[in-house]
Order: structure tokens, then sequence, then C-alpha cells
């Protein structure tokens, strides 16, 4: 029934010239696995990353694009009766929101009841740049943005390639933050908060922050290397006038923020704040349609994909945060109860952080780091909270 709404993903990736790709809308279908698990979910523990995790997800032949499935399922009964539901979505389809969007929509209706917002299919209500006059009716230069999605990613300072950070080995880890740290990051992140920070900052930024300057220390690096986070902002309602409520598709963009490693270590968490929450103002609804029209006047796409066998290497001097802060996975229910927990299974790599949130109110990071640097990763993450428990 759900498929029914969100066609979109029943269909297939047709492979155009020069990275161009169109949506065959054929009603091939999604791909549904049903698997028994031996062990009982105690026996996971705290869902932190393990091999078992790859068991319970679909496994897809990425070699053959035009006949992958753009939805694959896996739903795997446990020992003790429990459920796990294992997603695989498209990111060529839909951004997070649209794919959680569908997930909702999807539990609503297992559950029983009607669907409550319908998916808005129409993708050319954000191709078409006569929707909204930008002001001034000047093109940005994406390029030469504080923001620009496009800026080359750093390599460590005395390399000729990123290949040997690439080849390193990484590992998993979960770390968690309670309501009371999280609140601390932010009571140092707006100490000395500039003029121009009119609200305080989001639990986003000031964990990102916190990131940022870890994986500095954590990795050695020195003070003059330059180093980029990135991470993906939506436009669903930042674009003018904003998208229709339920627009399905891809409606983010990674955006960058560059800075030197001196800089943010001899710099406060506050400074570091600040360059994020400037990086993510920058981010305009003008800027927004010259980025579209950017895309629109290449020629060639492909150097702005990502796929299975071309992955721009994010990892070490750099770092990616994104965020499912905001995705409701305690809610939801299939109609066998709520959900107990949701986590990340796979990442891109070194330098990849998930943000999710928990029952409990807590944060939980989801962190891919060079196996090298991991230990001290984790001993600064949690470094800064000793200070935290001398003024209790």
């Amino acid at each position: 029934m759900a498929l029914v709404h969100f066609y979109p993903l029943a269909g297939r990736i047709v492979l155009m010239e020069v990275g161009r790709m169109e949506l065959n809308c054929n009603s091939a279908g999604a791909q549904l696995l049903e698997a028994v698990c031996q062990e009982t979910l105690d026996q996971i523990g705290d869902f932190s990353p393990s091999p078992m995790f790859h068991n319970l997800v679909p496994s897809l032949n990425y070699n053959d694009m035009e006949n992958l499935p753009l939805l694959a399922i896996q739903v795997t009964k446990f020992k003790d009766e429990n459920i796990a539901l294992g997603i695989a979505i498209s990111h060529i389809i839909a951004d997070g929101q649209s794919a959680f969007h569908f997930i909702i929509e999807w539990a609503r209706l297992a559950s029983g009841n009607s669907i409550f917002t319908k998916p808005f299919l129409d993708r050319r209500v954000l191709r078409d740049d006569t929707r909204v006059p930008r002001s001034g009716g000047e093109r940005i230069d994406v390029n030469s943005h504080a923001a620009n999605p496009h800026l080359p990613l750093p390599i460590v300072i005395g390399e000729t390639s990123a290949k040997i950070q690439q080849e390193k080995k990484t590992s998993i880890d979960l770390l968690k933050l309670s309501t009371k740290e999280i609140e601390f990051l932010k009571s140092l992140a707006s100490d000395g908060m500039v003029p121009v920070m009119k609200r305080p900052y989001s639990t986003f930024e000031v964990i990102s922050a916190h990131l940022w300057r870890c994986a500095c220390r954590a990795r050695l690096l020195i003070h003059e290397q330059p180093t980029v986070l990135s991470f993906p902002i939506n436009f669903h309602k930042l674009i003018q006038p904003p998208l229709p409520v339920g627009y399905f598709g891809n409606a983010m963009l990674y955006i960058r923020s560059v800075d030197s490693s001196g800089n943010l270590l001899t710099g406060t968490l506050a400074n570091t704040a600040a360059k994020i929450r400037k990086t993510i103002l920058a981010v305009t609804s003008e800027f927004l349609y010259s980025e579209v029209e950017f895309l629109q006047m290449q020629t060639d796409l492909s150097k702005f994909q990502e796929r299975h066998d071309h992955m721009e290497y994010l990892g070490n001097p750099n770092l990616t945060i994104s965020s499912w802060l905001t995705f409701p996975f305690n809610d939801l229910d299939f109609g066998w109860g709520k959900s107990l927990g949701m986590v990340e299974v796979s990442h891109n790599g070194d330098g990849d952080f998930v943000l999710c949130g928990d029952r409990h109110s807590e944060v939980v990071v989801s962190v891919c780091f060079q196996e090298e640097y991991i230990k001290s990763f984790k001993y600064y993450f949690y470094e800064i909270f000793g200070d935290m428990n001398k003024e209790d």
C-alpha cells in the first residue's frame, strides 16, 4: 500500500550519457527479504556496531545499477520474537527527510492508520528557476561562496594524494552524550558569543564543533594543516518560496567549512561553533538557486556524483557530520509496538559521523575513524566533561 503513494521507489534508474540519470517509474517493485536469527536481541547488546548488523540489512548488487531496486527491506525475526527492520533507500531518489517521510507513512499504514501527508512528486517545482525571481537578479558564484559545496578537500601536508590515508584501517564506535553534557557544550559555546549569533547554538552546531576539534587533536595535525568539515543542509523550507509540504526527492546540499587545525585548537569551542553557524547562515535562497543553475549548466555531472565505485575520500584531515536528530525513530510503530532504537549500519569511511537521538533524550554519535587514532579521539571526546564535573 505504501508504494502506491510512493511509487517512484518501485521504479528503476536509467543511466544516461555524461553522468545524467532518469527515473523509470516502471513498477519493477521493491526487494523484500525475510530472515531468521537464532540469537536474541539482548545478545546484540546496546546496538554498538558489530559485524552482525551487516547481516540485518539487504545485500545488493551495485554492479547492475539499472536493475538495482531503489528500496530494499529485510525483516529479521529473532529467537525472542523481536524484529529488526533493515532498510536501504537509494539516495538518488530521496534525501533523509524524504526517506523518513516514506518510513513514517509506511508505519502508519502498516498499523492500520491512513496516510497523513501524501508525497509531492513533481520534481519540476525545484528545477524551474522562473518559480521565484532572485533578489537583485544576479547569480551567485558558488565556487567562491563561503559555503562552497565544491571546495576541493585538502590532503595531509607532506603527502601527494589521499591514497595513504584512505587505505588505513578504520574502526566504528558509538559515543553517547547525556542531556547534561550537551547543555555543558552549549554553555561553553555561548561564552563570548558574537552579536551576529542571534539565537543560541543548536545541538548539532555544538557537537559538530566539539567533534571537529577532537578530530584535529587525535590525528596530531600540525597547526598549518587545512581541514574541512562537510555536512548536509536540508533546504525544503530554506528555499523561497518553500518546497510544497511532502516534497519527495533530494532537497539537501553538502556544504563545507574550512579552517586550519591550529586555529581550531588554539581557539575555543565558541570560535568553532561560530564558524559553523556562519557557514550555515551563508546558505540563502539565492545561493541555492544559483547552485541548481550551476549544476544544470554542467555538461558532465559524473564528477559531482558519488557511487559505490567512485567515492570521494572525505577523511583525514577532513570529516563529515550528518544529523538524524530530527527524525522520530522512537515513535515508529509498524503494528508490533514502538521501536527500541535505530543504528547506522554503514559508514562512508574515515571521519564519517552520524548524530542520532534515543528514547532517553541522549545523543548517540556513530563514529568511523582510523584505528590508530580512535582511542585518542574517544579520550578527547570525553575529556572536556571533566571540567563539567569539577563545577558540580
